[in-house]
């Protein structure tokens, strides 16, 4: 037996905030659902599968375009073409039943509806295969489904198709479940869904997340793709490949710019000097190792893209964003020389500045009996010293 398991292939995905793209790069990243999709039933093709099951979130929202729904009847009817079965559940993002309703898929297709359904293949091998599975009748389920899929049927294979996420303990909004749950019902695979990274729960029988064929954002880095799974000597072993169109990384760089042109050049050197192997979108971390002398604009960004698209292009990597990290900037005056204090003192403490400064204090009597002491005045020049230092300090200088 041989199979595919996919999920999440979040179909007209609208990618925003990437206008500063060059157009070309930007068709592309729109587009790279629909490609990574593509990528999956040419795969089906080649290894003239058995049958294909996508775990969840085909679309990205319930309100499907009219291109995204062509796009996988066309799919589909490859597929029905050589022969080869597609089973989907349906699920958070695509879960509108009138609109999935709307469109009669090749007859090679099976949709599982709100309740837990089965559906039994038989393989030109002539093995049997039970595939159980639902789809979300609304955005959230918050019960767990375990209950409602039945245990091992007489049949070969079972494998259950779910779009959820393992049970925290709180409120859990997306078909909660344990893996005990699974392991339970003896299934010989469980294909997940809903997870955008890929995700090994159980290796035998295997519980896998397949993640989704293409990352959308910064936070789904990552190899992208989906699984072809076989049977070898009695058990279901998944195998991983690529599908990915576009890729996204968050690198962290240390580099050694002072000013914003070093900082130019030094990423560009970067992005030379490691090179892509396709589109990757790419927001760096820079640390430095010493402050810049100049503040970074808010249109620098715009500017080194504008300036360096030859270099991203050759190197395949787009920089959508840049974040630079670097010590603070600390003020250090030259040190408080106590030759010059000294010379500055005999002009500031003469004893007419110093009653001057005391005015009517010399008024109380015992307030002017402890001025009059010699050890006052010298008392005085200390704490004076003392408290210019500490000021200098708090100010970032270097008195000592």
């Amino acid at each position: 037996m041989k199979f595919i398991h996919a999920a999440d292939l979040h179909l007209d995905s609208p990618f925003l905030g990437l206008t500063t793209l060059p157009s070309s790069l930007l068709a592309t990243v729109r587009q790279s659902t629909f490609a990574a999709a593509t990528r999956i039933f040419d795969r089906a093709l080649a290894e003239h599968v058995d049958f294909v099951v996508l775990a969840g979130d085909l679309f990205d929202r319930s309100e499907q375009s009219v291109a995204a729904q062509a796009f996988l009847f066309q799919q589909f009817q490859r597929l029905d073409d050589a022969q080869i079965p597609v089973l989907i559940s349906f699920g958070n993002h695509d879960y509108a039943a009138d609109q999935r309703q709307a469109v009669a898929y090749p007859t090679n297709v099976t949709t599982f509806g709100p309740k837990v359904g089965t559906k039994t293949l038989t393989l030109v091998s002539g093995e049997t295969v039970s595939v159980s599975g639902f789809s979300y009748p609304e955005r959230w389920v918050t019960t767990d489904p375990m209950a409602d899929f039945p245990d091992h049927a007489q049949t070969d294979w079972h494998i259950g198709l779910l779009h959820g996420a393992v049970a925290t303990g709180s409120v859990d909004h997306y078909a909660p479940f344990t893996i005990d749950e699974l392991l339970a019902k003896r299934y010989d695979y469980w294909a997940l869904g809903h997870i955008h990274h890929r995700q090994l729960l159980n290796e035998q029988p295997p519980i896998l997340y397949a993640g989704n064929p293409q990352g959308r954002s910064i936070n789904e880095t990552g190899t992208k793709g989906a699984y072809l799974v076989t049977n070898q000597q009695g058990k279901l072993v998944p195998e991983f490949f690529e599908t990915g169109v576009v890729d996204w990384e968050t690198p962290i760089v240390q580099l050694t710019a002072t000013t914003l042109s070093e900082l130019s050049e030094q990423v560009a050197t970067w992005l030379a000097d490691h090179p892509a192997t396709k589109p990757t979108l790419t927001a760096m971390t820079v640390e430095l190792g010493t402050a810049l002398v100049e503040s970074i604009s808010t249109d620098w960004l715009s500017l080194f893209q504008k300036t360096h698209q030859r270099q991203m292009k050759a190197s395949q990597r787009f920089v959508i964003r840049l974040d630079v990290t670097a010590p603070a900037v600390t003020l250090v005056a030259p040190q408080l020389d106590q030759v010059y204090w000294d010379q500055g003192a005999t002009t500031v403490f003469t004893t007419a500045n110093e009653e001057q400064l005391f005015g009517k204090l010399a008024q109380n009597p015992a307030l002017a009996a402890w001025f009059e002491q010699p050890a006052t005045r010298a008392r005085l020049q200390v704490l004076a010293e003392q408290n210019l230092r500490q000021v200098m300090g708090e100010v970032g200088h270097d008195v000592s």
